[in-house]
């Protein structure tokens, strides 16, 4: 497949990746997914699951409402204050924030839903930083998908990383306490 053809077929899945307007940013995002499910137990990007003991909830759903909810909190926040955001650069982290959970979560011998080695041995975040660092993302945005967990103690150094941060706490509070 080629690096178009990735980020063709990873949209379909994270419609916000048609949204990054720059086209070598998109592909690096696909080649961070795609590195990233190579190494997991999973055929396809929808069968990840977000949260062990959880395997009616999606990973691919959490990532889309994560970055839906941290877009409309910029829209209101930038509508009723002085305060603007990068929005590409918080499309481009909701999409990397959690690519990791594709390998820390897995199926054991009696079918129920666990954390990984790597899940039990790297920090939550780490290795998507390590892939997106491969992939080419900077710094800031190793920093940012880093600091997006409260699992580590370091906060997010932008508006963008703390904006996110609320959305993402926000939707997994949803699913994992009130889901229906």
């Amino acid at each position: 497949m080629t690096r178009t053809e990735r980020v063709d077929h990873l949209a379909q899945y994270l419609p916000s990746l048609r949204s990054v307007k720059d086209g070598e940013t998109a592909e690096a995002v696909a080649e961070v997914w795609f590195k990233a499910l190579e190494m997991s137990p999973w055929d396809s990007f929808e069968q990840a699951k977000f949260k062990e003991g959880m395997d009616d909830v999606t990973l691919i759903s959490h990532v889309n409402s994560s970055i839906e909810c941290a877009l409309a909190l910029a829209q209101i926040i930038s509508k009723y204050h002085k305060c603007t955001f990068d929005e590409q650069r918080i499309i481009v982290l909701g999409l990397l924030h959690d690519v990791d959970k594709v390998v820390e979560y897995v199926y054991d011998k009696k079918g129920n839903l666990v954390i990984s080695e790597i899940g039990k041995k790297i920090q939550h975040g780490v290795l998507t930083a390590m892939l997106a660092r491969e992939a080419g993302f900077d710094l800031d945005m190793q920093h940012l998908i880093i600091t997006h967990t409260h699992d580590q103690n370091m906060k997010p150094m932008y508006k963008e990383g703390v904006l996110f941060n609320y959305a993402d706490l926000c939707d997994w509070e949803m699913t994992c306490r009130f889901s229906d």
